[in-house]
């Protein structure tokens, strides 16, 4: 793990001696969660408006039940490589059921497979400020996304909190990874 701490210290050390970044932009990049704990309290805030209830499917009065048969055949069409088809079902889920992150990470992954890699991070993102401690599997695939969608910044971020995870051998292999694709970028910027 201190390869990849490594790495994105010396990523980011060349983006602001090079004036690619000026110091306060670094500093806020280092803080690249504030955005995501900004949505979670706008969220947060907002089911002050649901009548007391924490989901607009609780307001609703939507069962669970109703609510896991979305996400069952949200899944299935998922499984079944008909992304574009599954998209609805877990865009329902997150505006119905905003505080399950398996709702966010399912839209991730499903936006991640249509290719759209921006709106796959930014759900990614949710689930992950929606999670106690590290999910080690998510903020993989939140880094994937992030370096896919040239958020280089934003994956470097979202890369130091598995340096102090405790990890598998194939999860330390594929930090490793992530960390020296971002350190090939950033070889890449200077050139």
């Amino acid at each position: 793990m201190q390869r990849t701490v490594h790495a994105v210290a010396v990523w980011r050390a060349k983006r602001v001696g090079r004036g690619v970044v000026d110091e306060s932009s670094a500093a806020q990049t280092q803080s690249g969660g504030d955005e995501v704990a900004t949505m979670a309290s706008t969220v947060k805030g907002l089911v002050g408006l649901l009548d007391g209830k924490p989901t607009l499917a609780a307001a609703r009065g939507i069962p669970d039940a109703a609510l896991d048969s979305i996400y069952g055949v949200g899944r299935e069409l998922y499984a079944n490589g008909h992304h574009r088809e599954a998209l609805p079902s877990f865009e329902a889920l997150c505006l119905y059921d905003h505080a399950d992150p398996r709702n966010w990470q399912a839209l991730g992954l499903c936006r991640q497979a249509l290719g759209d890699y921006a709106g796959a991070a930014e759900a990614l993102a949710f689930a992950v400020g929606q999670c106690d401690g590290v999910d080690v599997a998510l903020q993989l695939q939140l880094v994937e996304c992030l370096l896919a969608a040239a958020a280089f910044e934003a994956a470097a971020v979202a890369l130091e909190p598995l340096a102090a995870a405790e990890l598998d051998d194939a999860s330390a292999a594929k930090v490793r990874v992530l960390a020296d694709r971002l350190e090939r970028v950033s070889a890449g910027e200077q050139g």
